[in-house]
């Protein structure tokens, strides 16, 4: 969504009034880039495991919650734990004087900040190839395969920094979509995907020798607190009485688009719909998720007694969520007790 802005019109030499004005569409592509048909497919809620060559290691589950941010952008977010997060976004930028399809992604991995630029050089049918513009992808390149509509792998490539003559594997995510309903309304309310401009990043990386900026982030053409439209949440849980917290055990603290208890009966299969989550000390009680999309949520806590990940016998659970709705461009609080052991 785009930010308001308030335009001062002067008749002459007479100031006569400031109002409001409707914000300025973005500025139009001239053709729809290629590979632009790529925004259509990726929105959803995704899980699935992780093959990774990087410090964070392999996990099993990584769950993404793609939504329109714009009307040619989508992203999502995701924390790994309290230090630790990713980010993905696909937009269409405007680069090497035509409107292309950029991938703008990374995170914090043990406390280092990264975010590479990646664009669509190569398409086939059902593929994608990213490339980091400066090398033309000797530094880095991210592939996106799609066997079947709600399936994907995505690849992830680099050179190790400089240390392999070649990129080799830095990453593989094999997912398969589990909901499309999230992110109906922001596909409804930006009318996406449009063949428009998000970002003119012609000069982005003149005189750089990558496009790939590392901690602490500076000139970032693009920088995280500029995407539009994604609010804050400050998410806190409490302890049941009944038990005293271990300090090596965890909490997992999420949120989920559909509730997982209605009328005192849970519902495992819901656990597909959990749309941002985090792993917490037990000893840490609150948490502040940052760029999340706008809509309605249910928060729950998960004191995680047998530590394998997910609700299970034995594990202290809240029961009956807290709902939240969350605005755009705005900051939620929901707090949640942890008020049921699990039989």
């Amino acid at each position: 969504m785009s930010t308001k802005a308030w335009l001062l019109i002067a008749i002459g030499l007479s100031l006569l009034s400031c109002r409001k004005q409707k914000p300025s569409p973005p500025p139009p592509a001239e053709t729809a880039p290629l590979g632009f048909d790529l925004l259509a497919r990726l929105s959803g809620i995704w899980e699935g495991p992780v093959t990774s060559t990087t410090s964070v290691g392999d996990f099993p589950v990584w769950k993404v919650d793609l939504r329109p941010i714009h009307s040619a952008q989508i992203s999502a977010r995701n924390e790994l734990d309290s230090a630790n997060n990713i980010h993905l976004s696909f937009f269409v930028a405007r680069y090497d004087n035509k409107p292309t399809l950029c991938f703008r992604n990374g995170g914090f991995f043990s406390g280092i900040e990264r975010i590479t630029y990646l664009f669509l050089d190569s398409t086939a049918p059902g593929y994608y190839r990213f490339i980091e513009p400066v090398s033309r992808g000797q530094r880095a390149y991210a592939e996106l395969h799609f066997p079947m509509p709600d399936s994907l792998i995505l690849a992830a490539y680099t050179n190790k920094l400089g240390t392999r003559p070649q990129p080799v594997l830095h990453m593989r995510w094999t997912a398969r979509r589990v909901d499309t309903t999230a992110a109906r309304p922001a596909i409804a309310h930006f009318q996406y995907p449009q063949p428009v401009v998000v970002r003119d990043l012609s000069q982005a990386f003149a005189g750089r020798t990558e496009a790939i900026y590392y901690s602490p982030i500076q000139n970032d053409p693009y920088p995280s607190d500029q995407q539009p439209y994604l609010g804050f949440l400050r998410a806190s849980y409490q302890h049941h009485s009944s038990y005293t917290p271990d300090p090596d055990k965890f909490v997992i603290l999420f949120t989920t688009t559909q509730p997982l208890v209605e009328n005192f009966q849970y519902y495992p299969d819901r656990l597909r719909y959990i749309s941002r989550y985090v792993r917490l000390p037990a000893t840490q009680t609150t948490f502040f998720f940052p760029h999340v999309h706008p809509g309605s949520y249910y928060l729950y806590a998960l004191y995680d007694e047998d530590e394998n990940g997910t609700p299970s016998s034995g594990d202290w659970f809240s029961l009956m969520g807290t709902r939240f709705t969350l605005a755009p461009q705005d900051t939620a609080a929901a707090a949640v007790p942890i008020t049921f052991r699990l039989p």
